[in-house]
């Protein structure tokens, strides 16, 4: 359904104001827990918290994870703490899991003592993985069965889940068939269940698992299988092959999200998580991001002390380089970028692999040369139409059009090198872009342009 937000908005105020929950419910039952989260981003700090208790903690849950995370928990605070738990009990284990994760310590333990038993059981466990990693990630409700079991007795146990709606195990993909010590043996399609002889032994009808993740292995090296073997589930098991878990399509489109969320800050030079301009401090948007500005300044300055020291004659006499000199940083810059993107991307995706390293340094360096090339060719043709001084064009047109090509060849191949070197040091690649590339471009690149104006002209 289409929701006018703003109309819906007014809607829910007026019913908040007369405290008819009721009518909150009514309102929302209809809506998806995305539009709901909408809903509650577009109403009033003070009234948020309120909605979220008006839908009911088993909508709420759903609607939890769709809200900004700079202020998910604030919502919760005035919310009262058996409130909380329910919501917890709701959620899937994975997302139970993340959930009780990002309470104040105080209030993971209140939720931890007071949730159900069984729920507690599933949850426990994948509060110990990294929250970036496939056991973060990972359900542990997951439909298993001995090797020995039947076809019939599986179809059964899957009909009472059906009948009893039963949310333990959703999205059934397929059976995980384990031995007496709970390794991992083969996987049953449920389709197959049922086209198979009643009495058939799992083991009999069973297909091998041939990719299995480790709950220690990060979410972005997991999202990478997924992409490569084109699966919708694939199950967690430990160092002995004991399966914990798995991990399904829906949860790996989040880290996609997530991972490339963090990607588009960092290649604009801002570490840390990802910063919303509405819902984050002045102070934590500006620690994040000064410590890169505070690298290009420096760099900036040390450009500066040498034009100073160089230069400075160079560009006394021949003003007509200091013309365009933005011009030649401006295209070393974007042709850098354009690179360094190009490498992040290819590396983050898993298309590339180590024995590439020589032809995509190769590609990229002519595509540097070739956009030097006709860059150049039109800056010096720019220069010399503005060219006033008795300055011969020919040497005028060689500076300006070595100083581009020299610097697009330049950014070309730090933005090839810099990732890959990044990448070998188990670094995020991402980080190498923004201002370092910049100002590395601005220093080399002013220097060269300007050391040939001194030797040429």
């Amino acid at each position: 359904m289409s929701v006018n937000v703003k109309k819906t908005v007014k809607r829910i105020d007026r019913a908040l104001n007369k405290e008819n929950w009721d009518a909150v419910r009514s309102i929302t039952q209809s809506m998806h827990p995305s539009e709901i989260a909408s809903l509650i981003q577009a109403s009033s700090q003070e009234k948020k918290h309120l909605i979220i208790e008006a839908i009911g903690a088993d909508v709420a849950s759903e609607v939890y994870f769709q809200l900004n995370p700079e202020e998910r928990v604030s919502i919760l605070k005035p919310l009262q703490e058996t409130y909380i738990t329910a919501m917890a009990e709701d959620m899937e284990s994975d997302d139970a899991a993340d959930f009780i994760g990002e309470l104040p310590e105080y209030l993971a333990d209140m939720v931890l003592k007071t949730m159900d038993p069984e729920e507690r059981k599933d949850v426990t466990p994948l509060l110990v993985y990294p929250e970036d990693s496939a056991g973060g990630i990972m359900q542990t409700e997951v439909l298993k069965s001995p090797h020995d079991a039947t076809s019939r007795e599986i179809v059964e146990l899957i009909k009472k889940i059906e009948e009893e709606d039963e949310e333990d195990v959703e999205d059934l993909h397929m059976v995980y068939v384990v031995n007496e010590t709970g390794r991992l043996v083969g996987r049953v399609f449920p389709l197959k269940l049922s086209t198979s002889a009643p009495d058939s032994p799992l083991w009999t009808i069973m297909d091998p698992v041939d990719v299995t993740l480790t709950p220690n292995m990060d979410q972005e090296e997991v999202a990478k299988i997924f992409r490569k073997y084109d699966e919708i589930s694939l199950p967690v098991v430990d160092n002995s092959g004991v399966l914990l878990g798995r991990i399904t399509a829906d949860d790996i489109l989040d880290v996609i999200s997530e991972e490339a969320g963090e990607d588009i800050y960092k290649l604009g030079g801002i570490s840390g998580e990802g910063l919303h301009p509405v819902h984050t401090s002045i102070y934590d948007n500006v620690r994040l991001r000064a410590p890169w500005i505070m690298l290009a300044l420096v760099g900036e300055l040390l450009l500066a002390f040498i034009i100073m020291q160089k230069f400075q004659t160079t560009l006394e006499n021949f003003i007509i380089l200091a013309a365009l000199l933005p011009l030649v940083m401006a295209t070393g810059g974007n042709v850098g970028v354009q690179t360094n993107t190009v490498t992040v991307r290819i590396i983050a995706t898993g298309d590339f692999v180590i024995n590439q390293i020589k032809s995509l340094l190769l590609a990229e360096l002519k595509v540097g040369l070739v956009l030097g090339i006709i860059s150049g060719i039109l800056g010096s043709l720019i220069g010399i139409l503005l060219n006033t001084a008795e300055i011969d064009f020919i040497r005028l047109f060689l500076v300006i059009f070595a100083g581009i090509v020299g610097a697009t060849l330049t950014t070309s191949f730090l933005g090839v090198a810099g990732p890959l070197v990044l990448n070998k040091l188990k670094m995020d690649p991402a980080v190498s872009s923004g201002p370092f590339l910049v100002t590395f471009n601005d220093i080399f690149g002013t220097a060269f342009y300007l050391f040939l104006g001194a030797t040429l002209l």
